[in-house]
């Protein structure tokens, strides 16, 4: 359960899918007095502020308006979140948009500086303040394992070393080859949970998970693929046909993860729980059972000093 001094907490990409019904689901079970949406896009912000509102019946969501995959948007809206936060989920990120290997102006690609760089900006500038007193939160993915019944190969690395972590992180990994997306999304999700450990080791005041909300329909990660393919998979494969074949659940199967990354205590920090191996729904177990890396203190280590190489 949420403890009851937990009264506040801020959701990354939260105008839509997984973050706007964790929003919902938090709301309703009563133990927030105050919900911040953080989202890049103002008009889809108030959009989802109203729904959730009528949704729930409960005026405590606050728009922020932040883009994860640019630094100065998100620390120029730190100051403007009420102190002290209780939970930290960071949500946003996705597939990178429409140019996922494209790189930013602090020479990252779009898809790493969405699902991590913007999120190791906002969480440790909060720890920075003494501004996070509880929880923090990173959707993770089985992607960071591989998954082959979706044509995602595992990540693997020839040393682990920061170096090679850095080539993931401005996309030189794939040398003059062309990139696969699906294993570049699958290294990024791995490079943020390795970050999470080493986290956790380092504040044990703070709880740090990282969560898997599982193959999940209902969200915006399909949204750039090519029309025709787009309907399909968002009209039938996932809603349909992958929990047919216990493959895939609903969205607010998917939610309901991360609201238990955020309320359950009993949680480990440093912790990357996803599905079962061979699977992408279903209980969720330690990650590192499956790839004993991931519990690997040198290798976080790595992982992070790779990541604080391009931020300035």
């Amino acid at each position: 359960m949420m403890p009851a001094h937990h009264k506040s907490a801020l959701i990354t990409g939260a105008n839509t899918g997984l973050g706007k019904d964790l929003a919902r689901q938090l709301a309703l079970r009563g133990d927030c007095d105050k919900i911040y949406l953080a989202c890049r896009n103002p008009a889809k912000a108030q959009a989802a502020q109203e729904d959730l509102t009528t949704a729930t019946g409960k005026s405590i969501f606050e728009v922020v308006i932040m883009d994860m995959s640019d630094l100065d948007s998100v620390r120029s809206a730190i100051p403007t979140i009420g102190r002290p936060l209780d939970a930290l989920v960071m949500n946003a990120g996705g597939t990178g948009g429409p140019h996922p290997m494209a790189l930013t102006v602090d020479g990252v690609t779009e898809i790493f500086a969405a699902n991590v760089l913007g999120h190791v900006i906002l969480l440790e500038e909060l720890l920075a303040d003494g501004a996070l007193v509880d929880v923090a939160v990173l959707t993770g993915s089985e992607a960071a394992r591989g998954v082959p019944k979706l044509g995602i190969p595992r990540p693997t690395f020839t040393d682990q070393s920061a170096d090679e972590f850095a080539t993931v992180i401005d996309g030189t990994f794939f040398g003059d080859a062309k990139p696969n997306l699906r294993l570049a999304y699958g290294q990024v999700k791995y490079l943020g949970a390795l970050w999470m450990g080493a986290l956790a080791r380092k504040h044990a005041d703070i709880r740090f998970i990282t969560m898997s909300p599982g193959n999940t329909s209902g969200t915006e990660a399909l949204r750039y693929l090519q029309l025709p393919v787009r309907i399909v998979a968002q009209h039938v494969l996932m809603p349909y046909v992958a929990p047919a074949f216990g493959v895939g659940h609903k969205l607010e199967d998917g939610a309901k993860r991360l609201v238990t990354a955020v309320t359950t205590e009993s949680l480990r920090s440093g912790v990357f729980y996803a599905s079962a191996a061979n699977t992408i729904i279903g209980p969720v177990v330690d990650q590192a059972d499956i790839i004993p890396d991931l519990r690997d203190p040198l290798i976080q280590d790595h992982s992070t000093e790779a990541i604080h190489r391009f931020i300035l």
